[in-house]
């Protein structure tokens, strides 16, 4: 990617505390520095942040001590106010010190200090929601946003009292698209004639997911496919002793996955979570897919994501209430043996897919700058 020719400028993106947030963050961060703006992106002290990081040496991380918000009348609400208090002055202090132009805000509750310092300190600010509903996080960090960008359609009409709404589709990591010479099968150690099943709950895994599949695991035999789990750090004990009670069942068990764009190539079937941004890479690499929403997400949301790609005929939506292993075993049986259903729905996969929207976001940005300095002259 050349360098852009316009001036460059320090962008802050907000974007810790999960995935979601994360990976769309880094994917503008690599665009933007790729253009030869320096950014920093601050994540949260979780350990999936650290992992995150880990990977991607050319950017600068900064942690911050943010916090989850914690219901009105609860005794911890004493102690997130002072955190968020603390993140605000640390965070206009950052802006101050580092003459950040711009602090684009991924969602959470992560980027509402980042996001307030920033509009405090006279500098733009914009937010990302990439799900089809905003939580409650960026329906207030919103009010702090010259500009509200959406990873999908549906959700422009959740901020239709905003003055600058533009859907822009999420982004995804560079990893991702770079084409890639390594044999995906040789890689997780899988048999390239029989069809792969991946299993992955998001970044942190999904404990009711890891434990219907570990009771599916005879019909997977069954069914002659092959499985691979990445089970999360939390999981991964249990998950690797369930599997190791099927030896004859083809396997891959990990906790984490560093090269997710193999892990999506080798897919036939992905049974997941729907966070914003496994449905970004699902999209992106058109796998037809069982989706099985996190029944505790802030106002649903993860069901909203998962009717949306259900309703183009991409997935299958499988509300984790009413899933045990037989319904589980017939879904995935109703694609895997089915070459026409399975071609279909990949097609319907891919054709939801925003392949640039990294790009979109940063050229975005690049004209707010712009503007932003003509009318200061």
């Amino acid at each position: 990617m050349k360098p852009s020719s316009k001036k460059p400028a320090h962008v802050l993106i907000a974007c810790g505390g999960t995935g979601g947030h994360l990976f769309p963050g880094i994917a503008v961060g690599e665009v933007l520095a790729a253009r030869g703006h320096p950014v920093t992106l601050f994540i949260s002290e979780k350990k999936i942040d650290a992992i995150a990081a880990s990977g991607h040496k050319e950017l600068r991380f900064e942690k911050m001590p943010f916090l989850a918000m914690p219901k009105p009348w609860s005794p911890k609400m004493p102690g997130f106010l002072l955190g968020v208090w603390r993140g605000i002055q640390a965070s206009r202090k950052f802006i101050r010190d580092n003459d950040v132009a711009l602090v684009l805000g991924m969602g959470g509750f992560t980027s509402f200090a980042p996001l307030y310092a920033g509009r405090k300190e006279g500098r733009h600010t914009l937010i990302h929601e990439s799900n089809a509903i905003p939580g409650k996080a960026n329906r207030l960090n919103a009010r702090y946003s010259g500009t509200v960008l959406c990873g999908l359609g549906a959700c422009k009409s959740a901020f239709a009292s905003h003055p600058d709404v533009r859907v822009t589709g999420t982004p995804v990591r560079s990893s991702m698209k770079t084409a890639s010479k390594e044999d995906p099968h040789a890689f997780f150690k899988l048999d390239k004639n029989k069809k792969t099943l991946l299993v992955m709950g998001g970044s942190q895994g999904a404990r009711g997911i890891n434990r219907v599949v570990g009771m599916t695991l005879d019909h997977f035999e069954k069914m002659d496919v092959q499985v691979l789990h990445i089970a999360g750090p939390g999981d991964y004990e249990e998950v690797r002793d369930t599997y190791a009670r099927h030896p004859m069942l083809s396997q891959h068990v990990a906790a984490f996955c560093h090269r997710m764009d193999l892990a999506w190539r080798v897919a036939d079937l992905a049974l997941a979570r729907s966070g914003a941004s496994t449905m970004a890479e699902i999209a992106l690499f058109g796998v037809p897919s069982l989706l099985v929403p996190y029944p505790f997400a802030a106002d649903d949301h993860q069901t909203r994501n998962a009717e949306v790609f259900a309703n183009a005929g991409a997935a299958l939506l499988l509300p984790e209430s009413g899933l045990n292993a037989e319904v589980l075993a017939d879904a995935a049986r109703s694609i895997l043996q089915d070459g026409r259903k399975a071609a279909e729905m990949r097609r319907a996969a891919g054709s939801l897919a925003v392949r640039d929207a990294a790009q979109k976001i940063a050229t975005l940005i690049e004209k707010t700058l712009k503007n932003q300095t003509g009318a200061k002259r």
